[in-house]
């Protein structure tokens, strides 16, 4: 059993969803975060962390519930951690935005009243060819990186 916390970052868009008012995709992407824990000491730990380290900044615990973890046998491949970390301009990409909608929408999730115009597309094949760009890209910029074209 493990700990699953989500959290809103930012005073602005802690103000907002205390209120109950929506936030923008944008927000929602760079504000609300979810963490993992396999422990309970982890969560504390993570808990206190937060606190020392960004008590400056504002954040509001959404929800947190009890999750079954994995196997660690089973080791997933986190893809979107490895496009954040090497797609070029991430936070100001139309297609991460969009990747998250579709993302949204066939989760079940919330989502904007603006993005209902792409419920009625084929969802699921349009995620799968918009991320297969990103991860495409972003595989290309780590390989440069670690091995960069001498010719230029």
């Amino acid at each position: 059993m493990g700990y699953c916390v989500e959290i809103i970052f930012g005073q602005s868009e802690k103000k907002k969803f205390l209120n109950g008012e929506k936030l923008t995709n944008y927000e929602k992407i760079i504000n609300l975060k979810k963490y993992e824990f396999e422990t309970f000491e982890e969560r504390n730990a993570f808990y206190k962390g937060i606190n020392e380290t960004v008590g400056w900044l504002e954040f509001h615990v959404i929800k947190e519930f009890e999750i079954n973890l994995k196997s660690k046998e089973e080791p997933e491949f986190d893809y979107w951690s490895f496009i954040e970390k090497y797609y070029p301009n991430y936070y100001h990409c139309d297609s991460v935005l969009l990747s998250d909608i579709y993302t949204r929408i066939l989760d079940g999730e919330s989502y904007d009243e603006d993005d209902k115009k792409y419920a009625n597309r084929n969802i699921r094949n349009e995620l799968l060819e918009i991320d297969k760009e990103l991860l495409s890209k972003a595989f290309e910029n780590f390989f440069n990186s670690i091995y960069p074209d001498k010719e230029k």
